[in-house]
């Protein structure tokens, strides 16, 4: 197999695979679980200079869908929220402290409180979830017509480069070809179901949280019915 058609095919190999890339990073700004990725642009304003969050904060999750975010200098943190808005403004900013031992300047045992901040994921409610479902399809037929393109581009610049292969070479590039089409197809459509899965399991989650309210509302209902009867009922002591 000449050289020029095993560079065009590694190069068709790196196309698709830079599309499915972008295709995840763009999921995964679909801000559903706390994605690390998704603090990756934000910066935060420092005595006058622009620092990316991970320079001035350690960053940590609570769980699938909070961020820890912990300065390095506490004074920073009202520049941190700020940083944190302008990028991601559907994420919900709460604070909470938690203690670390150290000593003082004679050697003396104390415990320090340190503050930090809580980023929550929106909640996935009836509004939203069409929204991310909406914006997921767009994403996905953008990469799908993407890669498309690129099959179409590769598979008749491969043939031209291959002219004059034998016929075996030629049946080994073309199956080469398929099983590449078909990897990244198929974990772009991996990503596209995962994606889709994953707002799937919040929105229900959002909906259950719902019905445990309504019916935590009901039982306060009824139990303040309940005492309001028991207060009007008729006592015969009282007609002693």
């Amino acid at each position: 197999m000449r050289r020029a058609v095993l560079k065009e095919y590694d190069q068709f190999g790196e196309d698709l695979s830079n599309h499915c890339t972008r295709f995840a990073y763009r999921l995964m700004n679909l801000c559903v679980k706390a994605e690390e990725v998704a603090l990756l642009p934000i910066e935060v304003m420092v005595e006058g200079e622009l620092q990316k969050l991970e320079d001035c904060a350690s960053l940590a999750k609570k769980d699938e869908y909070t961020f820890m975010v912990v300065p390095k200098f506490d004074e920073d943190m009202p520049a941190i929220c700020m940083g944190v808005t302008l990028e991601h403004p559907e994420f919900k900013q709460d604070f909470d402290t938690f203690t670390i031992a150290s000593v003082d300047e004679t050697g003396e045992s104390i415990e320090q409180e340190v503050r930090y901040l809580l980023l929550k994921m929106p909640a996935v409610d009836n509004d939203r979830y069409k929204v991310l479902k909406d914006g997921v399809e767009a994403l996905y037929q953008e990469c799908k017509g993407e890669m498309d393109f690129v099959n179409k581009k590769y598979e008749a610049s491969i043939a031209a480069l291959s002219v004059g292969e034998s016929e075996p070479e030629l049946k080994r590039l073309n199956k080469a070809v398929d099983k590449t089409i078909d990897q990244w197809e198929g974990h772009r459509d991996k990503l596209y179901k995962e994606k889709l899965q994953e707002i799937e399991d919040a929105h229900n989650m959002w909906m259950a949280d719902r019905v445990e309210e309504t019916l935590d509302h009901i039982e306060e209902k009824d139990a303040h019915n309940e005492e309001a009867g028991l207060t009007m009922r008729i006592n015969p002591e009282d007609f002693n």
